[in-house]
């Protein structure tokens, strides 16, 4: 039972995170031999090559406090990779090593946030930020996605919500839940909307790797004077297969590092050494491994996207990025949470309910394809099979 008196009113006003929730849910009828579908990591192990050079690491010795910031090596060779890969530029002092992004998105609205504030950001939204915003008791400002818009931010909407408060837009891309990718063109139009009104830009690229066919991933911190606005989010999570490691970084325009930095400092003594020997030889070593985990995840995006097409009455979109797709049950519910714990308790199958990730997300369920194809085909066959119970009852 929580005591009220004990709590800050700040932390009164975050919601549950409902991905945990769900999953607590899902913990009570396991006796049914669960497909978890719901988990955003990749079910790829960590590269061999990563693996030695942490055990490396422990052998030399390598495991006491490093640098708060991140060892030298490391912040040179993001430095590095984001010239390289993503043609922008910020100094190895202008990068912290972070013990995972979600340290970082705390991190960085105490830093730049303050109460009366808004934030443009999208719905659906990753509820970390949408959560550190109010603990900042901050404003979040909503611009919807959907199917219609490719699941992207459109500048015009962007424009309609700038006030006088606005601080700072958020934009992830590729999207975790709706898989949406921005386009260079809107990139574009959102960078001279920033320009315009002197906005900070938070550019989550965690996915940056995880795209297909066409599409392709673009940091807006590389247009025309961005790169002193833009903090820019991103790890060795997704594209390493490294999600228990806890090690990411997030990059700053000077006018903020030393406070961004100062903040981290008294939030973490450092980030884990041995994860950061191994995310040094992740960006070192050999790059074959990124391309055949995408490539299997577009072999399983194709299926999972064919099969749910096949389902009576249910709308879905190929994701362009990420590894999720976001299909729309309005036919079958109106209660997106409720309908996804009928699945984990009828079904045997655990998803994430859209509403999970914002208003806009209301009638869908996220259903992460980052599992095995045989996984996926039982977990989407026990799905159709409870729908058509569900349709001849309708």
């Amino acid at each position: 039972m929580l005591k009220e008196k004990w709590l800050s009113t700040s932390a009164k006003s975050v919601p549950t995170y409902a991905i945990t929730e769900i999953a607590r849910f899902a913990r009570k009828y396991e006796e049914k031999g669960l497909i978890y579908l719901n988990i955003g990591e990749p079910d790829f192990d960590t590269p061999e090559n990563i693996k030695e050079a942490a055990i490396r690491a422990i052998k030399e010795g390598k495991t006491h406090y490093t640098t708060d910031i991140g060892i030298a090596e490391l912040r040179e060779a993001i430095s590095q990779k984001l010239r390289r890969v993503n043609s922008v530029d910020y100094s190895p002092e202008d990068i912290t090593v972070v013990s995972g992004s979600q340290e970082g998105i705390a991190v960085l609205s105490q830093t730049i946030l303050d109460p009366g504030d808004e934030v443009i950001m999208s719905d659906p939204y990753y509820p970390s930020y949408y959560q550190n915003v109010l603990l900042r008791g901050a404003k979040p400002v909503f611009v919807k996605l959907s199917p219609e818009n490719g699941f992207e931010m459109k500048a015009e909407e962007i424009r309609k919500l700038v006030t006088p408060k606005t601080k700072a837009i958020i934009i992830v891309s590729p999207n975790n839940p709706t898989g949406g990718v921005q386009s260079h063109e809107e990139l574009k139009q959102i960078a001279e909307i920033a320009n315009e009104h002197d906005l900070l830009v938070i550019s989550d690229e965690i996915y940056e790797y995880i795209v297909y066919e066409d599409a392709k991933h673009y940091s807006i911190a590389s247009l025309p004077g961005m790169n002193e606005r833009t903090i820019l989010q991103n790890g060795f999570s997704k594209a390493y297969a490294m999600t228990g490691w806890r090690i990411g970084y997030v990059a700053t325009p000077p006018s903020i590092t030393p406070k961004f930095q100062e903040i981290h400092r008294a939030s973490v003594i450092c980030p884990p050494s041995i994860s950061q020997y191994a995310a040094l030889e992740a960006l070192k070593g050999p790059q074959d491994f990124v391309k055949r985990m995408v490539d299997e995840f577009k072999k399983r995006r194709e299926f999972v996207v064919k099969r749910i097409r096949e389902m009576s009455e249910v709308k879905v979109s190929e994701p362009k990025g990420a590894f999720y797709v976001f299909p729309d049950f309005g036919y079958y519910t109106c209660d997106d949470e409720k309908f996804a714990k009928e699945l984990i308790r009828e079904a045997g199958v655990v998803t994430v309910h859209g509403s999970a990730f914002g208003p806009s997300g209301k009638a869908h369920i996220r259903i992460s394809f980052a599992a095995s194809m045989e996984k996926l085909e039982e977990g989407l066959n026990r799905i159709d099979a409870y729908l058509r119970t569900l349709k001849a009852n309708h």
